[in-house]
């Protein structure tokens, strides 16, 4: 499931992933981060991972097309989790996508995370 977090930045698009992603809940993060690049030319992306239980397929696609089209669009991401998989994945991305600034949280860290995400 994901579920989107509000912000009151709207350079931020804030999401909370726990368990499998669907097309649906993707689209909803889409549409949102789509809202934001109108006005924006850089947004950031915002993710409290409680658990992660895969992508469906047709979601995982629409993924791939929407951060190849956007990806020099994205200025920083803040993961929360205390997962230590998904923390060496989300630094992996750092070392991979040099012009996002990637930085991981403690899942106790969530207001430490915010206040990153959203410094000027």
């Amino acid at each position: 499931m994901l579920t989107l977090i509000p912000f009151d930045d709207d350079r931020v698009v804030g999401a909370r992933i726990s368990g499998k992603i669907t097309r649906p809940e993707f689209d909803a993060v889409a549409e949102a981060l789509e809202a934001a690049l109108a006005k924006h030319d850089k947004v950031r992306f915002y993710a409290e991972m409680e658990t992660f239980g895969g992508v469906a397929m047709d979601a995982l696609f629409q993924d791939l097309k929407f951060g190849l089209r956007h990806w020099q669009q994205f200025e920083r991401e803040a993961v929360v989790t205390d997962r230590d998989w998904m923390r060496r994945l989300a630094l992996l991305a750092d070392k991979l996508l040099p012009s996002i600034e990637v930085k991981v949280f403690a899942g106790d860290d969530v207001d430490s995370a915010k206040a990153w995400i959203c410094e000027p």
